[in-house]
Protein backbone atom coordinates (compact mmCIF):
# COMPACT_ATOMS: atom_id res chain seq x y z
CA UNK A 1 0.00 0.00 0.00
CA UNK A 2 0.83 3.78 -0.64
CA UNK A 3 1.50 5.97 1.88
CA UNK A 4 -0.93 8.39 0.37
CA UNK A 5 -3.47 10.11 3.07
CA UNK A 6 -7.22 8.96 2.92
CA UNK A 7 -9.14 9.58 -0.16
CA UNK A 8 -12.63 10.10 1.74
CA UNK A 9 -14.29 11.49 -1.94
CA UNK A 10 -13.96 8.00 -2.96
CA UNK A 11 -15.30 6.36 -0.27
CA UNK A 12 -18.99 6.76 -1.25
CA UNK A 13 -17.78 5.23 -4.89
CA UNK A 14 -19.06 1.60 -5.65
CA UNK A 15 -16.05 -0.51 -7.00
CA UNK A 16 -17.40 -0.44 -10.26
CA UNK A 17 -16.58 3.47 -10.03
CA UNK A 18 -13.36 2.84 -8.60
CA UNK A 19 -12.05 0.58 -10.96
CA UNK A 20 -13.17 3.91 -13.89
CA UNK A 21 -11.07 6.12 -11.50
CA UNK A 22 -8.60 3.46 -12.06
CA UNK A 23 -8.45 3.20 -15.98
CA UNK A 24 -8.99 7.28 -16.11
CA UNK A 25 -5.23 7.44 -14.15
CA UNK A 26 -3.91 4.68 -16.37
CA UNK A 27 -4.95 6.82 -19.36
CA UNK A 28 -3.71 9.86 -18.14
CA UNK A 29 -0.39 8.02 -17.61
CA UNK A 30 -0.20 6.52 -20.98
CA UNK A 31 -0.83 9.64 -22.73
CA UNK A 32 3.16 10.44 -21.30
CA UNK A 33 4.41 7.02 -21.68
CA UNK A 34 8.06 8.63 -21.15
CA UNK A 35 7.66 10.08 -18.23
CA UNK A 36 7.21 6.80 -16.37
CA UNK A 37 10.87 5.43 -15.19
CA UNK A 38 11.38 2.02 -15.32
CA UNK A 39 15.13 0.10 -13.40
CA UNK A 40 17.66 -1.07 -15.03
CA UNK A 41 16.55 -4.23 -14.92
CA UNK A 42 12.90 -3.52 -16.20
CA UNK A 43 14.77 -2.15 -19.26
CA UNK A 44 17.01 -5.13 -20.04
CA UNK A 45 14.20 -7.26 -20.05
CA UNK A 46 12.38 -5.75 -22.24
CA UNK A 47 15.28 -5.57 -24.45
CA UNK A 48 15.96 -9.33 -24.27
CA UNK A 49 12.35 -10.28 -24.92
CA UNK A 50 12.52 -8.02 -27.82
CA UNK A 51 15.58 -9.73 -28.98
CA UNK A 52 13.91 -13.24 -28.79
CA UNK A 53 10.90 -12.14 -30.68
CA UNK A 54 13.46 -10.63 -33.35
CA UNK A 55 15.24 -13.79 -33.51
CA UNK A 56 12.15 -15.89 -33.06
CA UNK A 57 8.93 -14.47 -34.67
CA UNK A 58 7.04 -17.42 -35.02
CA UNK A 59 7.68 -18.45 -31.38
CA UNK A 60 5.83 -15.55 -29.93
CA UNK A 61 1.57 -15.91 -29.52
CA UNK A 62 -0.37 -12.71 -31.18
CA UNK A 63 -2.68 -10.76 -28.91
CA UNK A 64 -5.51 -12.78 -30.66
CA UNK A 65 -4.26 -16.12 -30.42
CA UNK A 66 -3.51 -15.56 -26.84
CA UNK A 67 -6.91 -13.94 -26.16
CA UNK A 68 -8.77 -16.38 -27.43
CA UNK A 69 -6.66 -19.34 -25.63
CA UNK A 70 -7.77 -17.56 -22.36
CA UNK A 71 -11.56 -17.10 -23.11
CA UNK A 72 -11.33 -21.18 -24.36
CA UNK A 73 -9.94 -22.02 -20.75
CA UNK A 74 -6.61 -23.28 -22.50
Amino acid sequence: MSDLPNLPELDGLSVPEKILRVQDLWDDIARSPRDVEITTAQRDEAERRLRAHEEHPRECSSWEDIKLRLEDGR
